[in-house]
Order: C-alpha cells, then structure tokens, then sequence
C-alpha cells in the first residue's frame, strides 16, 4: 500500500469508528426517551420484545465497534512498524503511544456495555413505576 492509501484507511476506520460509536449513543439516548414515556405502559410479552430487540442491536453495534477498533490497531501498527523500517516517510505517525489505541478500545467498549446495562437498569425501573394519576 502507499502512503496516501495507508493515510486513507486510517482515517476512514477513524470515521467508523467515530460513526458507530455516536449512532450507538443516539440509539441508546432513543431507548431511554422510549423507557421514560412507554416502559410502564407496556405489557409484560412487549417488554420482553423490546428487551431482545434492544439488546440485540446493542450486541451489534458493540461488537461492530470492538471489531473496527481491532483492525484500527492493527493498521495503526503496521503504520508504524513501516515506519520505523524506513518504507514509509510518515513523521508524524508514533508521536502518540502504541498503547494508547489500546486504551481507546477498552473506554469505549466500557462506555457502551455501561451504556447498555444503564439503559436496561432504567427500562426496568420505569416498568415499576406507578402511575401518578392513579390510572
């Protein structure tokens, strides 16, 4: 691969990553507005339904993100091990730690597992709620 290539893959697994990690925020922020207007409307088989549809698309989007981050360090280091050999002229490639996008990986998947477990935590909660109205 050239150099603008290699440039061009980073960047574009940057902007997955970056894409995935804030449409999973808005999906989870759509599932908590859900949670506070309908959990406790919901009947039991709905709530079960909703659960599996939400945890599913969670475990898509998580494992997606894990994935993308994987093939991003792994670029990353091939970036820099062509760097260090001479076969790239990429100054300013390294400047950061290696260990840094490892760092990166686990944040977010501990950003959006937490994500998760709070939506649910929340869903369930909203479900005890009793109505204020008395209806």
């Amino acid at each position: 691969m050239t150099e603008a290539e290699l440039i061009s893959s980073f960047q574009g697994y940057l902007g997955e990553i970056n894409a995935v990690l804030f449409g999973y925020i808005s999906f989870i922020s759509g599932f908590l507005i859900m949670s506070y207007l309908v959990a406790d409307k919901l009947s039991k088989f709905l709530s079960i339904i909703v659960l599996a549809l939400f945890s599913t698309a969670s475990g898509v989007l998580i494992l997606r993100l894990l994935f993308l981050r994987n093939d991003f360090s792994s670029l990353y280091q091939y970036i820099l091990a062509q760097t260090r050999s001479g076969n790239l002229e990429l100054p300013w490639i390294g400047t950061n730690p290696a260990w840094g996008t490892h760092l990166l990986t686990y944040l977010e998947i501990a950003t959006l597992v937490g994500g998760f477990i709070g939506c649910i935590t929340y869903f369930l909660l909203q479900r005890r709620k009793q109505p204020v109205d008395g209806g």
